[in-house]
């Protein structure tokens, strides 16, 4: 039964832990493409596609009751900026570049319909690295990524993800898109130490940190003043469930 409770424990642990990209660098949360509707009176994202073109539902509708010149010309630009992919400013409209084109300018004319957009040089769902999803941020259009990767695009390798906060030690980018344990770590899903970073000591499967550090390996310097890290408590617990877990296997 204890070991039946410490693997559903180590389950639960291991379904939260990973952190996929759904946040932009300002930490909104990205809105997916495909979940934005064709009306603004009911839209819940607050973006809509309007008469084939992505628009902000505030913006559109102030435009649509009678906005000023100057409105309408900040608009454009908005646009440009924050809703295409490959938008510019002509005559006074933001339209799409070239062989660009769609509602958000991300597809590409020359890919076909099943994969209508372009990245690195070839034809993709939606213009992301790594099965990512086109969304709207708060700066630009930027892709959803899965767990491991990061970047505008999907395009950077980001095994920190691979883990909770306070856990970044625990996985390293490898070679070929892999992900492979951290110099303090190993076994399987990296969650069992080996060793411990600034003289920390490894006892029962933790790192007893010295006085002023704290973190998993000991990797983190505590605030001035204090000699323990008290956030570290949680991962310390974690360890703990980990080493209990490799003990009744």
């Amino acid at each position: 039964m204890i070991k039946f409770l410490i693997v559903a424990a180590s389950l639960v642990v291991i379904a939260v832990a990973n952190r996929p990209k759904t946040k932009d660098v300002n930490g909104h949360i990205l809105i997916d493409l495909a979940d934005v509707g064709t009306s603004c009176t009911d839209s819940y994202t607050g973006y809509a596609i309007v008469d084939g073109s992505l628009e902000r539902c505030e913006n559109i509708t102030l435009i649509q009751k009678g906005g000023g010149e100057q409105e309408r010309k900040e608009y454009e630009e908005y646009k440009c900026r924050v809703l295409r992919s490959h938008g510019e400013i002509r005559e006074g409209k933001c339209v799409c570049k070239g062989s660009w084109k769609g509602p958000a300018c991300n597809d590409y004319d020359r890919c076909p319909s099943v994969r209508p957009s372009l990245h690195a040089g070839s034809c993709s769902e939606s213009g992301c690295a790594h099965e990512g999803i086109m969304a709207i941020g708060s700066k630009h259009l930027e892709c959803i990524c899965k767990d491991q990767w990061d970047g505008r695009h999907c395009e950077r390798q980001a095994c920190w993800r691979l883990t909770m906060k306070g856990q970044d030690k625990r996985y390293r980018n490898g070679k070929d898109g892999k992900c492979e344990c951290g110099t303090h770590f190993e076994r399987e899903n990296c969650s069992v130490l080996k060793s411990c970073e600034k003289n920390g000591k490894l006892e029962n499967g933790v790192c007893k940190c010295n006085d002023g550090y704290g973190g998993e390996t000991c990797e983190r310097k505590c605030p001035l003043g204090e000699l323990t890290c008290s956030s570290c408590s949680a991962l310390i617990s974690l360890s703990i469930l980990a080493v209990l877990f490799n003990l009744l296997q």
